[in-house]
């Protein structure tokens, strides 16, 4: 026992060492364009990104688009509750990993493996989507490279939600609200909310503690972006998680701002639900 613990930890001392790295440079020039129709991303360029698909009886080259989903471990991802909740048969789910263009099954360096187990927050409320995360649990590690990486967890978010930067949200979500979702991997810059502005856009559903707002008329994530990431840099460069896509009322609409999920809220939940695999961390600000 002693020794798997001691593995374990020295798995998490070098994830820490080597999470949120970007092999592959996004292009942040292009900023306050929006995922409803805006920037198509460099292949690659957000490794953690993965596709939460769907297991198809037919072949097992086909993995339909569920959700969106981020690399944590090797042997782990992470998602939204509400991606999963009406069904934690992990025998229906695949995740697909290293990919740019969601609907291709020969990219070089995808990886698509099994999910061993599903683990849903045990306070995730389907009618208000609060707690809005769930946990996966591969059924084969993933193999890290140029177009696969783990981004870090924050154990704070006070500096990157309160002040201007860039936070980044990445999917293959629809193009236009009801619209068809993009083959291609994109992202947008979305600005913060301040929590008063959003509590007005959406009275009494806001729960602070769990949750933040972000975006603006034209800048939004919508539907198939479910459960994908919203990261920003440290001043080290490295990539920090500090959302999931949750929730909102349609799609880069004015006065109705993305909802998406404190990452730093659920640091002890991840700890112990990983056994310790994967682990917040400080970052470093100058």
């Amino acid at each position: 026992m002693r020794t798997a613990v001691v593995a374990l930890s020295t798995l998490a001392v070098a994830l820490a060492a080597t999470c949120g790295q970007t092999p592959i440079k996004p292009d942040l020039t292009h900023v306050n364009t929006k995922i409803v129709g805006g920037d198509i991303a460099i292949p690659y360029s957000w490794p953690w990104q993965v596709e939460w698909c769907s297991k198809s009886w037919l072949s097992d080259k086909i993995c339909s688009l569920e959700c969106g989903g981020s690399v944590v471990a090797p042997g782990w991802v992470v998602t939204a509750g509400h991606c999963v909740y009406d069904d934690l048969n992990a025998k229906n789910y695949r995740v697909k990993a290293g990919v740019f263009d969601e609907a291709k099954s020969d990219e070089d360096a995808e990886q698509v493996v099994d999910v061993k187990a599903i683990h849903l927050h045990p306070e995730y409320n389907a009618r208000q989507t609060h707690h809005d995360i769930a946990l996966i649990e591969l059924a084969t590690p993933l193999v890290f490279g140029d177009h696969i990486q783990p981004v870090c967890l924050p154990k704070t978010d006070d500096v990157a939600l309160t002040y201007p930067g860039d936070l980044w949200v990445t999917g293959w979500g629809t193009t236009k609200e009801q619209g068809q979702i993009s083959r291609q991997l994109r992202q947008a810059d979305v600005p913060i909310v301040d929590l008063p502005t959003c509590e007005k856009e959406y009275p009494r559903k806001i729960v602070e503690e769990v949750e933040f707002c972000a975006g603006k008329q034209g800048v939004d994530s919508c539907q198939g972006d479910s459960g994908g990431p919203v990261v920003s840099r440290d001043s080290t460069g490295a990539w920090y998680q500090y959302g999931i896509v949750s929730w909102g009322k349609g799609c880069a609409e004015k006065g109705e701002a993305g909802v998406y999920s404190r990452v730093s809220a659920y640091c002890d939940w991840i700890n112990t639900t990983t056994n310790g695999v994967v682990q917040c961390q400080d970052q470093t600000y100058n």
